[in-house]
């Protein structure tokens, strides 16, 4: 008789990040459910309020690009909320270096004082995207395998087909299908996760 598969609440830190670098399906999902709380305060305690929300979506989006990097140099048998918090710590160390250096090429801050009345009239459409950015993460991570990537490709990695269908050996009548599905599921998570985002739809 089959054994029935752990739920994902039941399964040790371990067994969890194995499933997130071999694709399994939820395991991503699951994740982020376990550990987005921590990484967020562990981000939080480091930075000042105005650039948590930046940088926890930079961060998710980070792993995401790379395939899950930090999680393959993570050494099985250590805590890994304790390496989390080290790999964070560096991850906003670079943020906020980054952000100097862009301020910085445009003058610094003072130059972009005048621009605080313009901003201020989008903080609606801001708050708005970065929820769907946070949407999105959720939405990306319940897809299978293939769509993940597919989607990862197109939308975060911005290749064109050629590419794609050379890095999974695809013809591009195949390509073309297959991206438009798993274009078509992604946004149908998205509309579940977000229907408030979507009233023609509702």
């Amino acid at each position: 008789m089959a054994k029935s598969p752990v739920p994902p609440n039941e399964l040790s830190d371990v067994e969890l990040v194995d499933n997130v670098l071999r694709g399994a399906p939820g395991a991503i999902d699951a994740f982020y459910h376990r550990h987005s709380r921590l990484i967020y305060h562990c981000i939080r305690s480091r930075t000042g309020s105005q650039d948590v929300d930046d940088i926890f979506q930079a961060f998710f989006e980070r792993l995401l690009k790379s395939g899950f990097r930090a999680l393959q140099l993570w050494q099985r048998g250590s805590s890994l909320p304790v390496y989390l918090s080290s790999v964070i710590r560096n991850f906003v160390t670079d943020f906020h270096r980054s952000k100097r250096l862009r301020e910085e090429a445009v003058g610094g801050t003072m130059e972009l004082e005048p621009l605080s009345g313009a901003a201020a009239e989008t903080i609606t459409a801001t708050t708005h995207l970065k929820e769907l950015r946070h949407i999105g993460i959720r939405a990306w991570a319940v897809l299978e395998a293939r769509d993940r990537r597919l989607v990862c490709d197109r939308l975060h990695r911005d290749l064109d087909n050629e590419t794609i269908a050379n890095r999974l050996k695809l013809s591009m009548g195949t390509l073309r299908t297959a991206m438009s599905r798993a274009q078509a599921r992604y946004l149908a998570q998205v509309r579940q996760l977000a229907p408030e985002f979507f009233p023609d739809r509702a």
